[in-house]
């Protein structure tokens, strides 16, 4: 599985939203991070090198990027892998500890 840090995540979840994004759109998407454009960019880039975000289009400078991974299938491995790293694996046990401390309210 693709390793992408919580900041990268973040990129991710804009374009796994948007369903394609320039930097430019990310870059004011989390504008409320105060993160600098180009630590943005570096972003983008790690994930492009990781092959999670590919490049649809290319009109001069500017970049459109799209997801190579999809996002419940991403959210499914991390879940495992949560639940193997916490709960040994036990799917019982992480939703018996999961209904005794959180509620759950169904839209």
């Amino acid at each position: 599985m693709i390793k992408v840090s919580n900041s990268e995540l973040e990129v991710m979840k804009i374009i796994w939203r948007k369903g394609m994004a320039t930097s430019s759109d990310v870059i004011k998407e989390l504008n409320e991070k105060k993160w600098g454009d180009n630590t943005i960019r570096t972003f983008l880039t790690r994930l492009v090198i990781k092959k999670a975000i590919g490049i649809s289009k290319k009109e001069g400078k500017i970049y459109t990027y799209v997801a190579l991974i999809n996002k419940q299938v991403y959210q499914k491995k991390m879940t495992e892998k949560f639940i193997d790293l916490l709960y040994d694996g036990s799917n019982s046990e992480f939703m018996k500890f999961f209904n005794e401390n959180f509620r759950i309210d169904i839209e």
